[in-house]
């Protein structure tokens, strides 16, 4: 048991020898291993310390698989999005970087640590070179490092070196010193003002002249009120005497000059006299002012009474039109249903078969004419066929004449239909070809015929109706000298299942034909409070746009935007956020 024992204790001995012959390593700290801060000028720098990233000193550095060395900020921004990158040096063998197998490296730490670098106060005058993780220390003890005078707080805003901190004490303007009345702490600059102008325990003398002794500035106030020097003002002042003084000249004053203050009493009467004549004769003129504002009032009245009448004119024409309109499409489809008839082969077949026998009979009744002209000339058929009767093929001639006329006129009809339907546009894009513009704009001078409308369009097949209004010759601020043109929002069948009020961009152009696509343009937002963009109650709301679009000069100089007396203008409707009914 013994001898077990002794084993032991010789074994525990050895085991403790032996760990106190292992050397112990200490990891190296997290400060020795990071960069020093700030970016210092070095004194002179390897190429293997300098980041290819940033071209700047490595800061934290670490080591890629390939042997490279990078920031550590760099290689996390190079690798952000958590793709593998290529090496940024890019040599022969060298590989594609991942974030972890980036590692630390430590020993290149520790050299740039020892780099040498100048002071940062090295254009202040510190001449001293030293290593870079010694440089912190130093910028705390460094004469020629800049510091905040020790009364900032007073007013200094200099920085001073630390050398120079004891001789800017003595001289800095913003030394507070104590007021020697109120004790109160001010600036050295600033004490002559606090004494003459802030200080309340400063004595000062009566401003009034009355020979006290100077009394402090807060309680001069209460002297004043007493003051037998306090400057007066005469009981005249408000007819014009300037007189001001002590009391006791008061009463002097006023017994030497009694007839001066009569004097001045009525010329102040006779001035209010004249003003009160002034007001009545404007108090006339005003009258007579509201008896002419009146006038203009009643007949404003009358004016828009026989507007109002007008309109109730142009309504009811416009009722009227629209029931011509209603028949003229009603006969429009009866001459489409007519074509259509006509259109098939059975009806052509018929009409061929009927004009081939109207053909016959003309000629039969031709060859019958004949006949009978040659038997009267004769003398000897004439009682023969006297009782024949013979159909008039004039009459029939003038039937058929009119029947085509007819069938002209109906084709005509569609005609106009088919132009108005093929220059529909459901995409909120107008293309307006208006045509004859000298002549046109000739009628608008003239007044003949001031605007001209564009045929509707619409924003998709059962979106908003709308159209454009052009003025040739200007309207509003720009009558005489501009082009204008207005977009009118016009009532349509599906209104009831539109967003109101309508809110779209609306862009107007004037395009160039020579191909230069220098075109003219404005655009503008619908104001939602505006009635020209609310929900139409009649055919169309009032027209809104710009009355100043381009100038006459401008447009008319030159053949970019007219050619061959026609002007080519296009409305664009931005149909964004429309939803499809």
């Amino acid at each position: 048991m013994n001898y077990v024992l002794f084993i032991l204790v010789i074994a525990g001995l050895v085991v403790i020898y032996t760990l106190m012959l292992t050397p112990q390593i200490t990891p190296p700290s997290s400060l020795s291993s990071q960069t020093p801060p700030g970016h210092p000028e070095f004194v002179g720098v390897d190429s293997k310390y300098v980041c290819v990233l940033c071209n700047n000193v490595l800061q934290d550095a670490v080591q890629t698989q390939c042997g490279h060395r990078l920031c550590q900020p760099c290689v996390d921004t190079y690798l952000q999005d958590g793709q593998p990158r290529p090496c940024p040096y890019q040599e022969e063998f060298c590989e594609m970087l991942q974030a972890d197998q980036i590692l630390r490296d430590a020993s290149a730490r520790r050299e740039i640590r020892q780099l040498p670098v100048y002071c940062s106060n090295k254009s202040r005058g510190c001449q001293k070179t030293l290593k870079w993780k010694e440089l912190e220390k130093h910028l705390t003890e460094c004469w020629f490092e800049p510091l905040p005078c020790p009364y900032k707080d007073w007013g200094c805003q200099e920085p001073v070196l630390r050398g120079s901190l004891t001789d800017h004490r003595q001289t800095c303007q913003y030394t507070p010193v104590n007021c020697q009345f109120c004790g109160e702490q001010v600036p050295k600059l600033s004490l002559e003002t606090h004494k003459n102008e802030t200080c309340n325990k400063i004595p000062i003398p009566c401003p009034f002249g009355c020979g006290i002794d100077p009394v402090p500035r807060n309680e001069m106030s209460t002297h004043q009120e007493s003051c037998p020097k306090r400057p007066v003002v005469c009981k005249f002042a408000s007819v014009g005497c300037t007189f001001q003084g002590p009391a006791e000249e008061l009463e002097l004053h006023e017994r030497q000059n009694t007839e001066e203050h009569i004097q001045q009493a009525t010329l102040k009467m006779a001035d209010v006299d004249l003003y009160r004549i002034d007001i009545r004769k404007e108090v006339q003129e005003l009258s007579v002012h509201r008896q002419d504002a009146r006038q203009k009032v009643n007949d404003i009245k009358k004016e828009i009474q026989d507007i109002k009448n007008m309109l109730d004119d142009v309504r009811r024409q416009d009722r009227k039109r629209k029931i011509d309109m209603v028949d003229l499409t009603e006969r429009i489809i009866r001459v489409e249903k007519q074509l259509e008839e006509v259109s098939k082969p059975e009806v052509q077949q018929r009409m061929t078969s009927d004009l081939n026998i109207a053909r016959e009979n003309v000629r039969k009744l031709k060859d019958r004419l004949d006949r009978l002209i040659a038997a009267e000339e004769s003398g000897g058929g004439a009682t023969a066929v006297g009782t024949v009767e013979i159909p008039d093929p004039f009459a029939d001639l003038q039937q058929q004449t009119r029947q085509l006329g007819l069938q002209e006129a109906r084709l005509s009809e569609l005609d106009i239909r088919f132009q108005i339907l093929e220059t529909l546009n459901y995409e909120g894009v107008l293309i307006w070809k208006i045509t004859n513009y000298r002549r046109r704009k000739q009628d608008a001078v003239s007044g003949t015929a001031v605007s001209i409308y564009s045929s509707p369009f619409f924003t998709s097949r059962y979106g908003y109706k709308m159209c454009s209004r052009a003025y040739l010759n200007g309207d509003g601020m720009g009558k005489g000298t501009h082009f204008s043109i207005f977009f009118v929002v016009m009532q349509g069948e599906y209104d009831a299942l539109l967003s109101w009020p309508f809110r779209q961009k609306v862009t107007f152009m004037i395009l160039d034909q020579n191909g230069n696509r220098r075109h003219l343009s404005d655009s503008f937002r619908p104001d939602p409070d505006s009635s020209s963009f609310k929900r139409p109650l009649a055919e169309m709301n009032i027209a809104s746009g710009c009355p100043l679009f381009v100038s006459h000069s401008i447009l008319e100089s030159s053949d970019n935007y007219i050619k061959d007396d026609c002007l080519f203008v296009k409305v664009m409707v931005d149909t964004t956020g429309l939803n499809p009914i």
